[in-house]
């Protein structure tokens, strides 16, 4: 079980002792790149060069994925993701250590920013844009990309900068609380707002049924999909270690994804009868080559590294077996 791993345990870490801790660091990093965002047109075109949008992306400029997490839109909103980063953040990085908190921070914000801009990608926005013969600004929009596209060619226009663009650590954040619910389910929290108290479990439950109530709500200036973006990479990235393995958020989406298409092609396994396993009764819906596949993964990497459906397959067929020596 996850709690059973030794980097797991919630009283203390080698890891903290081995290499220090990151949370500091990642909490002044985005300290020091807000207040150079203060910093008058200086800070302002510092801050477009971080923003992530759609626009940008279509043009290459990919280090958005991971920048826009390190810039804030304001005072309370850096104030409350930094409150939330350092309060479940000590709790997952003296579980996890630190190079695995770091892992988990970017994922979330990652896939956090993969998420929002699936959803945005086609949308419309406002963009600055500058006369190729002079100095005029000009202000278009709400356009698409495509008719951004067609009104450059025809006008001459190159543009400056565009509007409607999504910053901050919320999404990174969001995978953080994920992270501390599935490793500290039972830790108690005070809430402020309304003042009880809950399991962190329940807790970040609440949230997530809120973003999600929230997301559809189209005229919100909160990035939401960031948010359950975020949660979900914190969601796979535990999960992942859970079972075994500690590295990024590429191997727990293909992780997945191999999971579900198993699943998937399960439901047209038909029963043979006989085979190594002796499974043949027609309440168990795998073939026994199924489970023998299960069988020599299991001899081969142990429980823990079962999926939810191997994990299926090797109760039905222990079942199987059970009611046999019974008759």
């Amino acid at each position: 079980m996850l709690s059973d791993r030794d980097y797991m345990r919630p009283g203390g870490s080698r890891h903290m002792s081995d290499e220090g801790s990151i949370l500091k660091p990642l909490l002044w990093l985005n300290v020091i790149v807000f207040v150079v965002c203060q910093f008058g047109d200086f800070g302002s075109r510092f801050q477009d060069l971080l923003v992530l949008h759609p626009w940008y992306i279509r043009h290459g400029e990919i280090w958005r994925l991971g920048s826009y997490m390190f810039a804030h839109g304001g005072l309370f909103h850096i104030l409350f993701n930094m409150w939330g980063l350092y309060l479940f953040g000590q709790l997952v990085e003296r579980a996890l250590g630190p190079r695995r908190f770091l892992n988990l921070y970017l994922c979330s914000g990652l896939l956090g920013g993969l998420a929002w801009m699936a959803a945005n990608w086609s949308g419309e926005f406002y963009a600055k844009c500058l006369l190729n013969n002079g100095y005029i600004t000009r202000m278009l929009g709400p356009v698409t990309a495509n008719e951004l596209g067609a009104l450059l060619r025809e006008a001459d226009l190159t543009v400056y900068s565009v509007t409607g663009g999504v910053v901050g650590a919320s999404g990174a954040v969001f995978g953080v609380m994920v992270a501390a619910a599935m490793t500290f389910p039972n830790v108690q929290m005070a809430l402020l707002f309304p003042p009880v108290v809950m399991k962190l479990r329940t807790m970040v439950i609440c949230y997530a049924v809120i973003e999600v109530w929230q997301s559809f709500d189209q005229s919100s200036s909160v990035a939401h999909l960031a948010h359950l973006g975020g949660a979900l990479g914190g969601f796979l990235y535990i999960r992942r270690l859970s079972q075994g393995g500690s590295r990024g958020l590429w191997t727990s989406l293909t992780a997945w994804w191999e999971s579900s298409r198993r699943r998937w092609r399960a439901r047209g396994f038909k029963v043979i009868p006989g085979g190594a396993s002796g499974v043949s009764d027609s309440s168990v819906p795998y073939s026994a080559a199924a489970v023998d596949r299960v069988l020599e993964k299991l001899s081969r990497e142990g429980y823990g590294a079962l999926d939810d459906e191997e994990r299926e397959i090797l109760r039905a067929a222990s079942e199987q077996l059970k009611n046999r020596r019974s008759r």
